[in-house]
């Protein structure tokens, strides 16, 4: 039995959507992705097992990209995989974007993760075709094609302060099952629940290093648009302000929902510099930047789980700065690719790792 083979065999039974070809070229693809660590087609092909030759395995690639498959079935995938309708409680999303430039091409993916195990798996792509921020019509355009496979399990997105305006606000205000926690700027104004109307800015003035002031049904003025939303304002001992607006009750827990964000750039980290070269790719179009995300999704969460299962056996040690010695992405692809590399001495280990990407049990 071979690397391929074992990939094919559970991705027969965990995707039966997938027709034949595609089942045979991602089972090429996803451990080419993990031998090579970069997202470059020439170099994956070079990666790839099989007897044909070189080119041959790139041309094929270029088509899988080409193709009408939607990345949603990727998305979908890792829904049913992580998401347990019984168990689930609240899930955490976290949204930004990732930008970079390819010649004279614009590469701004704005992005919607799902946090499991600190880093956020990306659910959704949206390539803008621009640079700069995204307007609400893109971020509701992202949130709608999630929320056709997450149905009606409750959420709470986490974003900086890019992803703010009073019709944004609004229309996650009018998501019921919709909780978010979102930092906005200094420069914005409020309107107290006893009337008082003023800038944030000069009302945290006198906000001490190292506390937090919370506020209920305070007006924010965001764009024009007048939105009722609750307030927290925190000053860090570095004497950094925070302030995040939430539709969230429980504000004491806010600051803490808010530090998770940090998960989506840990996921950038790791789909960039730190593991799959994602920069190095020369996909422009939309629908193959989409679509190779999906694909990415998929490795990341493999590493993810292989690094947890690791960790759960032999704990991974601390620095002495408190954070761990290397993080759960990196574990499980180091794993991977060995076992992988050394296939015929670790096809058992291999294979477990296939069933645990690959099996809802």
């Amino acid at each position: 039995m071979t690397v391929i083979d074992t990939m094919k065999k559970h991705l027969r039974q965990a995707t039966p959507d997938l027709g034949a070809h595609q089942v045979d070229l991602l089972s090429r693809l996803i451990p080419a992705l993990m031998r090579c660590r970069s997202v470059n087609l020439m170099k994956v092909a070079g990666a790839m097992s099989g007897p044909a030759h070189k080119m041959s395995r790139y041309r094929r690639l270029q088509r899988f990209f080409s193709s009408a498959l939607s990345p949603r079935i990727f998305s979908q995938w890792i829904v049913d995989r992580l998401v347990r309708p019984d168990r689930v409680t609240l899930l955490t999303l976290t949204m930004d974007r990732t930008h970079w430039r390819f010649g004279q091409a614009e590469q701004n993916l704005l992005c919607l993760g799902l946090l499991y195990g600190g880093v956020s798996i990306p659910l959704e792509t949206l390539p803008l075709g621009k640079a700069g921020n995204s307007n609400t019509q893109e971020r509701m355009l992202v949130l709608r094609r999630a929320w056709s496979y997450l149905k009606d399990t409750p959420c709470c997105l986490l974003a900086d302060r890019e992803f703010i305006g009073g019709e944004w606000f609004a229309q996650l205000l009018a998501r019921p099952e919709m909780d978010f926690v979102i930092r906005i700027r200094e420069n914005s104004q409020v309107t107290f629940a006893e009337g008082r109307t003023t800038d944030l800015g000069l009302w945290v003035r006198r906000l001490p290093k190292g506390h937090t002031w919370y506020y209920y049904e305070i007006l924010l003025y965001e764009s024009g648009t007048p939105v009722h939303v609750n307030l927290v304002c925190h000053r860090s001992l570095q004497d950094e302000v925070i302030l995040l607006v939430t539709n969230r009750s429980d504000l004491k827990q806010a600051l803490g929902w808010y530090r998770q964000r940090w998960s989506i750039e840990t996921t950038f980290s790791c789909l960039k510099s730190r593991g799959f070269d994602l920069e190095d790719t020369h996909l422009t179009h939309p629908d193959r930047l989409a679509l190779l995300m999906g694909v990415l999704s998929w490795c990341l969460l493999w590493c993810v789980l292989v690094g947890l299962e690791h960790h759960q056996r032999k704990a991974i040690p601390l620095k002495k700065h408190g954070r761990k010695a290397i993080s759960f992405v990196r574990l499980g692809l180091d794993s991977v690719q060995e076992a992988i590399h050394n296939f015929s001495h670790r096809w058992r280990e291999y294979r477990h790792y296939c069933r645990l990407l690959l099996s809802c049990t």
